[in-house]
């Protein structure tokens, strides 16, 4: 009995040194718990702002040139143009900073209630003060080398100009050409103070060309010899409907129909004199001599399927050749049909 008494003594004893000792190590072990929760809570901000917030892919800022005696000389010799506009992008919560070749004699802001301006030697600071995104307006910089027109725009972050450089070649920055806006405007003003005389000169045309179609009807129903040849191959059609000559002056009459669904395209149009030829020979044609047409043809052209074209080949023949001999004209038109080359030729006409 007495030596379970001594062990139980014993052991309540170790129980109470161990406890003090816990309790001594406790702040201890408080303060540690502590700093490592702040660690992992850093670890874990850290990672968030570097995943999500990349301040919306914003370029950094431009580093301020600084130039030596010989580039002083270049930038002062730098000539400003006053008619054009250079743009800048501001955000609400950022600085931009218009950098010029020379300290300004003067800044004025359109809307200076919605943007602040801090001149520092060569340099502006412009800063946003509205939370209205529509917001535009100008700056106007007096240098002694001419006025500056900047237009101040309120955009997205990661659209933000930090450093508009006017010292250095800019790409992409300006907004408009008063010159080319001026010239614009002046041709809107003059469409629209000419438009009547424009719309009359229209009616004139359209009745020029009812005149000349009236005269060409005239024209071609003077000495007219009616001939209706036709040829026909792969569904295309060439008819010559007659022949009119007024002096020298001869007017053939024509007409291309195309009876398939498919598209066709004239590659050229010909005309041709067969000659030689003499009694031995029963007068047979031993060579051929082509005809300039003196009006434009089809040349080169696409036309939709079951097209109908009709025209007229004005051209002239030479004294030594006589009227019998025009009895020997050969009429070719030649015709691109499914990537195939057709002639349809008619002569004896």
């Amino acid at each position: 009995m007495e030596n379970t008494k001594i062990i139980r003594i014993k052991r309540s004893k170790k129980n109470k040194r161990s406890k003090n000792n816990r309790n001594i190590f406790h702040p201890l072990r408080q303060f540690l718990n502590f700093y490592f929760f702040l660690f992992i809570l850093s670890i874990s901000s850290i990672f968030y702002f570097h995943i999500y917030c990349k301040a919306a892919n914003a370029q950094p800022y431009s580093n301020l040139a600084k130039y030596s005696f010989k580039n002083r000389l270049y930038t002062h010799r730098l000539a400003i143009k006053s008619d054009i506009i250079y743009k800048l992008n501001t955000a609400l919560g950022y600085v931009s900073i218009v950098t010029l070749p020379c300290i300004p004699l003067n800044v004025a802001i359109g809307s200076a209630s919605d943007f602040s301006e801090q001149i520092v030697g060569k340099q502006i600071f412009i800063k946003p003060m509205t939370y209205n995104n529509k917001i535009n307006t100008n700056l106007e910089i007096l240098t002694k080398y001419g006025l500056i027109n900047v237009l101040l725009k309120i955009t997205k972050p990661k659209y933000v100009t930090y450093n508009l450089n006017l010292t250095q070649r800019l790409n992409n920055v300006f907004v408009a050409n008063y010159i080319k806006k001026k010239i614009k405007k002046d041709e809107d003003i003059i469409k629209k103070k000419y438009t009547r005389k424009l719309n009359l000169l229209d009616k004139e045309r359209s009745d020029i060309k009812k005149q000349k179609k009236e005269i060409l009807n005239i024209v071609l129903s003077v000495n007219k010899i009616k001939i209706n040849k036709k040829i026909r191959k792969k569904g295309l059609v060439l008819t010559i409907n007659s022949l009119s000559r007024i002096g020298k002056i001869y007017y053939l009459q024509y007409q291309l129909t195309n009876t398939t669904d498919k598209k066709f395209f004239i590659r050229n149009v010909y005309l041709f004199l067969e000659t030689g030829g003499n009694f031995f020979s029963g007068y047979k044609p031993t060579g051929i001599r082509e005809i300039m047409i003196i009006n434009p043809q089809p040349h080169n052209e696409q036309y939709m399927q079951y097209k109908i074209i009709r025209n007229v080949a004005v051209f002239k023949v030479n004294k030594k050749y006589k009227l019998k001999l025009l009895k020997r004209l050969k009429f070719t038109v030649h015709i691109l049909f499914n990537k195939k080359l057709i002639k349809l030729n008619i002569g004896g006409i």
